[in-house]
């Protein structure tokens, strides 16, 4: 399958939720969408677009493999959440690396974060008692979804549910530990690359971030999904 771009593949997954939120008979009233910046939040805006929500956001970075910058063995969140690939050696020269990694990722990820509300003209929704849909432009090995959704559970949510347009089947079984429902638009047998699954994957920058969560703020306040058993609002 492709995508033509993240809109699109957005609007396949936002078709998808609210599947799944009709056959569990889901309550969508107390719903918070979050997307992981870059390129999750232009995803997530179609989803926020189907709740009526506001974009929220959850910076995550991934910590590198030495040199391999693709390679994630690692990620932090912006709440000091931080997960690890269990194989990374256990001596002096990595404990230092991750370390290092891990004070300045988490660093740069609050500073990114709040940079973003701010930006964006809002302040971040609480996530306690309400169910979280993190959203990603895809998701290979899971690494930051993983801390994001670790970040959510932090922040007291209510249930978290995983979404993203396409998935490894090895990122499905390693996240779904991490959360209550995974959700996405396509599973191929063997997933390389996310960009190889649209036709236009071009970089997102910080603006187009804040741009997408400035839209979100016109969908606030208006009737959104409405589920069985339960009334519109």
């Amino acid at each position: 399958m492709l995508f033509k771009n993240r809109k699109q593949a957005g609007q396949q997954l936002a078709a998808k939720i609210e599947e799944h939120f009709s056959a569990t008979q889901a309550k969508a009233d107390d719903v918070v969408v979050a997307g992981l910046p870059r390129g999750g939040v232009i995803v997530a805006l179609e989803v926020s677009r189907l709740f009526h929500r506001q974009v929220d956001v959850i910076v995550s970075k991934k910590i590198a493999y030495p040199g391999q910058p693709d390679f994630a063995i690692g990620a932090v969140s912006s709440d000091d959440v931080i997960v690890l690939n269990p194989d990374i050696p256990h001596n002096l020269q990595w404990q230092h690396y991750i370390n290092q990694q891990h004070v300045e990722l988490l660093e740069f990820s609050r500073n990114l974060e709040n940079e973003f509300y701010e930006q964006a003209g809002y302040s971040p929704s609480r996530l306690e008692n309400k169910t979280v849909i993190i959203v990603d432009d895809g998701i290979a090995t899971g690494m930051t979804a993983a801390a994001a959704l670790k970040t959510a559970r932090l922040r007291s949510a209510k249930a978290v549910l995983l979404a993203a347009p396409v998935m490894s089947r090895e990122s499905i079984k390693e996240l779904a530990q991490y959360c209550d429902a995974i959700i996405h638009a396509y599973v191929p047998d063997r997933l390389e690359a996310v960009g190889q699954h649209y036709i236009d994957f071009t970089q997102v920058s910080n603006a187009e971030v804040i741009a997408a969560m400035k839209e979100s703020t016109h969908f606030n306040h208006v009737p959104g999904l409405n589920c069985a058993h339960q009334p519109k609002g």
